[in-house]
Parts: C-alpha cells; structure tokens; sequence
C-alpha cells in the first residue's frame, strides 16, 4: 500500500485534537470534525452522530484514505451509535477510504478476574459487535483498544476524591497515558496492514488503594478511603501485542511514571 499522508480525525476532543496536532507536525494533512466547529489549530468541521447528516463541507474530510474514529459511544444510545459508525464507514469507502483506525474500549472484555489479551473473546455487547463488522470490511481496519485514559489533567482520582467508602481496594488498575495513546495511533498510520486488533495499557497495575492515595497526595487533593476488600476483582488487560508486533515502546510502562498537573493549579 502506498504511504498515506492525509487524514480525518472524526472527534476531535481530548485524544483527538492533540492526536490531530501532533500529527500535523509530523507532516499530515488532518481535517476533523467536532460537534460545533471552533477556531483551532486543525480544520474542522461540524458533525453530530446523534444527527447523521453528511453536509458538502463534511466530502472533503470525507475523502481522506485514512480514518480515525475516536467519537465516544456514551454520547447517545448503543444502537445508534452502532449505525452511525457504520453508515460514516460506508460513506467513507463510497470516497475512497483505505485506512480505518476505531478508537475502542477495553471495557468490551469480560469483567472477571483474570488476564485479558486481543485474543479473549470479548463480553457480548453492540461495541464488540461493532468491532467485528468493522474488521469485516475491505479495507484496512486496526481496532485500538484503550485502558483507562490519563492525560496532565485528567486524571480518576479526581473523581474519587469526591466520593466516600470506595470499594475495589486491591483491583488492578488498567491505565494508559495520552502521549502513548498519540504515538500508538500514529505508529498504526504508518504500518496498515490488514483488520487488526490491539490493546493499549500501562504494563504494570498497581492496585488501586495503593495508586490512587498516592496520587491523591501527589495532587493534595482530599485522602482517600477504601472500604476492606476480601475477595479482589483482579482483572488484568495485557497489551504487548503492539510491542512485539510492530515494535511499539511505553513511554510510560506505570502509571506512576504518568506526569499530572494539579488542576487548580492551572494557568
């Protein structure tokens, strides 16, 4: 396959603009699309999946041979969001797409101790039905499943800091940086090669009491109380695939080598 060098991001938000801003330094041509169209660094354009409508403007974002498909799920019902991806990959391939990269969830396995690879069948759900539908298409399709996504500011903890009596005490957590999620993606633009699935998450998986009060007091944010735990959930993504298949390296193999900005500290 020749080397692609356009792209559209469809959902450009907190993974998909960075994503599309680094991709642009490396030398891509990137358009993408947001639910209202805003001044920013990328070319943008308006798209609502929960409206399906494809405007003149959208043909052109339309027309690049690579998709990135990063649009959340929980922004409308499973069923339609299940046939809008599928109606926004047909009307691409009618334009003459060859690359498709679908940003998924590793929340498609089961939820049960034990250690998950690309290879576990997943839990029955209309997302791990969308994946195969996706991969059953004749282009080149990678389905990337992220772990718990963590950037500067935003992290779970502040989450938690506002609840009481947390459970899952000593459960693995299942986390991945934003910086390896861009560099993953963009290692997958450049070596399409056929339906592909891969997971993506930090090697090591601290529990979650441990992890999360450290971080708690990283960030001075509230201490964090867990209730007494017995009988553990450990359930464990693995996702070296990437690594031994197309050589792909963490930048950060734990989530305590995530770098975080207190959020109140922000300028």
């Amino acid at each position: 396959m020749r080397s692609i060098k356009n792209v559209s991001i469809w959902g450009l938000g907190w993974l998909g603009l960075p994503l599309a801003e680094y991709l642009q330094q490396q030398g891509w041509q990137v358009k993408g699309t947001k639910r209202k169209v805003e001044h920013c660094s990328i070319e943008n354009y308006s798209f609502d999946l929960n409206q399906f409508a494809i405007s003149d403007e959208l043909y052109a974002v339309l027309q690049s041979e690579a998709m990135i498909i990063t649009l959340p799920p929980n922004t409308t019902t499973p069923e339609k969001y299940r046939e809008g991806i599928q109606r926004l990959v047909r009307k691409a391939q009618q334009h003459g797409l060859a690359h498709l990269i679908f940003i998924s969830s590793t929340s498609v396995l089961p939820m049960q101790t034990g250690r998950f690879d690309e290879n576990t069948p997943t839990a029955p759900s209309l997302l791990a039905d969308l994946e195969q539908w996706l991969l059953s298409q004749p282009i080149h399709c990678d389905i990337l499943r992220l772990a718990g996504l963590v950037g500067k500011q935003r992290h779970p903890v502040y989450y938690l800091a506002s609840k009481q009596q947390l459970s899952g005490a000593n459960q693995p957590v299942n986390l991945v940086h934003l910086d390896d999620a861009i560099h993953a993606i963009t290692l997958l633009l450049e070596k399409p090669n056929g339906a592909r699935i891969f997971h993506l998450c930090a090697p090591e998986h601290p529990t979650r009491q441990a992890y999360y009060c450290d971080m708690a007091q990283q960030l001075q944010l509230p201490t964090l109380h867990f209730l007494p735990e017995k009988d553990p959930l450990e359930r464990i993504i693995l996702a070296d695939k990437i690594c031994y298949t197309l050589g792909f390296q963490y930048r950060y193999r734990s989530p305590y080598d995530f770098k975080h900005e207190n959020r109140s500290k922000k300028a």
